[in-house]
């Protein structure tokens, strides 16, 4: 004869099950949601199916999300917005009058064509949609740290897979495929910000534990962005963030013995590439020493590093011609447009880093950006209490710095998809704080969890 307790014993168990069954799924939307914000998708073989089917409609959406949410504060709020929320519609408003207006007035491109080539700022809504879902706690911050992690673990055996399989030169001319002889020719180039915020994280729960297993899998992921994914400008910037890091964050003692491990272990990599691949050591010697070369304004050989110094020229050719440009930019020519100038078919600003920002959008948009971001989340960061030894929260604040860092050699947060990225990564940041604000709302946190 079964009891009321022998009964009641598998009902907890049952509901638990379902628990972990909802926030795994919750966990699945968060990543294909960080999926869209870091444009992983443009980067695979799946690019035209996913930018005509899938990439499109999304910005549709996300830009109606925007005008319903402004016009839900306006009409039914009363007008209630808080810092994040006006930081994110006033930088959006911003780029699409500056999209349309510079270059309506330097070259007469009509305004509608300009700001329609600023479509993806439409982005940035992703920032205020993740706000938006912590808010009314569909997702909390445990989820997407957790997204964030399995992002990162998912995609790697996947992309090496890939790396192994396929010969890249047959998907010559594909956004997934940088071809350059200089570098040895064609290699795959897959999306890596999953990568590089597992990096940041494991980097630092490294320093605040001492268990080595978090150093394992740092230099799983950092091997893969310095010696595969092999991008100059992203793989400095990673190391000047866990510099800054170790800085601020470690004794000189245990910074010292860190160094030597580091050291001990870039000795081993460097000598088994030597031994087992040396053309992958040698591109690698070439890839920096070419760099060096076009900062000095030298011809370098290789196509990445002599466009550099030819959109430079072009830069400059048409600042000269305009100088108003260097205080509210140049904005960005349709190549459709018949007025546009032969030099702007070829013509990619990301391509000159913060010298690009400026030309586009001037020092007035670098400011505004500057301003309504970075030193949004600094404003934020020394507000908050409670979470500033949190891991996942500095990894955050890390990974903002990054971000930062990153747009001296590329632009950063100003060309796709970073402004997406910057943006939701703010807005995770200012979670951290809107949580600590309205205690009584019980919001989840890594504190709390």
């Amino acid at each position: 004869m079964h009891t009321q307790h022998e009964l009641a014993g598998p009902l907890p168990v049952r509901r638990a099950a379902l628990v972990d069954v909802y926030r795994a799924l919750r966990i699945l939307v968060a990543y294909l949601i960080l999926v869209r914000v870091f444009g992983t998708m443009i980067k695979t073989p799946l690019t035209q199916y996913y930018f005509l089917y899938v990439g499109l409609p999304l910005l549709f959406l996300e830009i109606g999300f925007g005008v319903f949410y402004v016009l839900d504060r306006l009409l039914v709020h009363k007008g209630k917005f808080n810092v994040y929320e006006f930081v994110i519609i006033t930088l959006y408003a911003y780029m699409m009058l500056q999209g349309g207006l510079a270059p309506y007035f330097f070259y007469g491109q009509p305004i509608l064509t300009g700001m329609t080539t600023y479509k993806f700022w439409g982005m940035i809504w992703d920032g205020l949609i993740v706000f938006y879902l912590l808010r009314i706690r569909f997702l909390d911050l445990t989820i997407i740290r957790d997204a964030l992690l399995f992002g990162a673990w998912f995609q790697l055996p996947i992309f090496l897979l890939l790396i192994f399989t396929l010969n890249p030169s047959q998907y010559a001319g594909t956004l997934f495929v940088y071809c350059n002889e200089a570098k040895g020719g064609c290699q795959f180039e897959f999306e890596i910000f999953f990568f590089l915020f597992a990096s940041i994280y494991y980097y630092i729960r490294l320093i605040k534990t001492n268990k080595l297993h978090y150093g394992l899998f740092f230099l799983i992921f950092f091997s893969y962005i310095f010696f595969i994914n092999q991008k100059r400008g992203v793989s400095l910037s990673l190391l000047a963030t866990v510099g800054l890091y170790s800085l601020f964050h470690m004794s000189r003692d245990k910074l010292i013995y860190y160094s030597l491990l580091a050291l001990l272990a870039v000795s081993i990599l460097i000598t088994a590439l030597y031994l087992f691949y040396p053309e992958v050591l040698q591109r690698i010697v070439n890839t920096y020493t070419n760099a060096f070369m076009a900062i000095m304004g030298e011809r370098t050989g290789e196509a990445s590093a002599d466009a550099r110094i030819r959109q430079g020229l072009i830069a400059m050719k048409y600042l000269d011609r305009y100088p108003l440009g260097w205080i509210f930019g140049n904005g960005k020519l349709d190549t459709d447009w018949e007025g546009t100038p032969v030099d702007f078919l070829r013509f990619y600003a990301s391509d000159l880093g913060v010298f690009g920002v400026i030309f586009q959008y001037g020092i007035m948009g670098w400011l505004v950006g500057l301003s309504l971001m970075f030193l949004f989340a600094l404003r934020n960061h020394q507000r908050v209490k409670w979470h500033r030894n949190e891991s996942f929260y500095v990894a955050v604040v890390y990974f903002i710095l990054f971000l930062f860092i990153r747009g001296i050699p590329t632009g950063g947060s100003f060309f796709d998809p970073g402004s997406a990225t910057t943006a939701t990564f703010v807005g995770i940041h200012y979670f951290f704080y809107y949580a600590e604000l309205h205690p009584e709302r019980g919001y989840k946190t890594p504190l709390t969890a």
